[in-house]
């Protein structure tokens, strides 16, 4: 049996469930791990995912650029450096300013230094099999752009869903009936044992598909307000790893029109025609254009805020919320103030703050 290269289709926190799922499966044979520098705008304001002149202190690896913790980014926060002294597998840098195209070619780079003959396209929530009409989804780019560059890259592709929903964007049920269209299976369950390799990742990284994720592996189970206001509920399904063809999705997907790509505004261009104008980075360009919440530190007055809302919360019936919508409730919006917010709730609300979670359930008073 060979080795893998695992994609991390999404970025950062699906680099996270690559690592939990090579413990999870050992029969993958990860070698390394491939990912986005993209992070959300609370981490780096600069839109859309960055390359290699954006860092300094990278490896190159036979054409590809490993990501050590001492690296970093020239201007802005990348959580890809913390991340690569977390995870035991090396952690490439993945850059879309070559679309589908290059980034295949990158992917052939990558497999030839670390010797691999599979990848593995890995996305949490399963907002990759989306085919562009569904009204929630937001944020296709990433994880189609991935799916047409392993594809075009030539190597032997699988891909790997986990926890349907957990990213917000289609629901637990549009992922489900999905997948059984394209004929997928489930091929895992994540377990405690999965996910506690991983937990002090979770005081400091911002993700929140993959951390409700090692939460839910972790068998906490419960209704979660996420970012945005949304709600997600972690059921026995949120553990549940699916396998889809590659090329059968890739035909039924946004992909698709992805595999002749040769620029990242190119791949933009052509997925904002299929979606009727509407793309992501048009999100992040009007906020790194001034359209952005005011930037506050945590104090007493953000806990009250927090606990006036978890009141109101748990009426509703959310059992939990999640970091990053508490930091949009204070406008703790920037690495600095985020820090910030964890030490406060750390400090403050011990009992409450269980990272990944901030927990507002009728098992403790607020």
């Amino acid at each position: 049996m060979g080795t893998a290269l695992a994609v991390a289709a999404g970025g950062g926190g699906d680099a996270i469930t690559a690592a939990m799922l090579a413990t999870a499966m050992p029969e993958l044979q990860v070698a390394t791990i491939m990912s986005y520098s993209w992070d959300r705008f609370m981490i780096d304001p600069t839109p859309g995912p960055r390359n290699r002149r954006d860092f300094f202190g990278l490896i190159e690896r036979g054409g590809v650029c490993q990501i050590p913790e001492t690296a970093g980014l020239r201007m802005g926060e990348s959580t890809l450096p913390p991340l690569a002294r977390s995870l035991a597998y090396p952690l490439l840098l993945l850059e879309a300013e070559g679309g589908a195209a290059g980034m295949g070619e990158l992917m052939r780079l990558a497999a030839a230094e670390f010797d691999a003959d599979e990848l593995l396209v890995i996305d949490v929530g399963g907002d990759i099999v989306a085919e562009g009409h569904e009204a929630s989804l937001r944020s296709p780019l990433a994880d189609s752009l991935a799916l047409a560059a392993a594809i075009r890259s030539g190597i032997p592709t699988r891909v790997l869903i986990a926890g349907p929903g957990l990213d917000g964007e289609l629901s637990p049920g549009e992922v489900r009936a999905q997948i059984d269209v394209l004929g997928g299976h489930q091929v895992c369950e994540l377990t405690p044992a999965d996910a506690t390799p991983f937990e002090d990742i979770w005081t400091w990284h911002p993700s929140e598909a993959t951390a409700l994720l090692a939460a839910a592996a972790g068998g906490w189970r419960g209704l979660v307000e996420t970012q945005r206001d949304a709600l997600v509920e972690l059921a026995d399904d949120a553990t549940r790893i699916f396998e889809v063809d590659a090329r059968r999705l890739t035909e039924s997907s946004l992909a698709g029109p992805l595999l002749s790509t040769t620029s990242l505004d190119q791949a933009e261009q052509t997925l904002r025609e299929r979606r009727g104008g509407r793309s992501e980075l048009d999100v992040e360009r009007r906020r790194a254009a001034g359209e952005r919440a005011e930037v506050r530190m945590p104090s007493s007055k953000s806990l009250d805020i927090i606990d006036d809302h978890a009141v109101q919360a748990r009426g509703r019936g959310v059992d939990a919320i999640t970091l990053r919508r508490i930091a949009e409730l204070v406008q703790a919006v920037d690495p600095s103030a985020t820090r910030a917010l964890r030490i406060l709730l750390t400090e403050q609300r011990t009992h409450r703050f269980r990272p990944p979670l901030y927990e507002i359930g009728s098992g403790a008073a607020i």
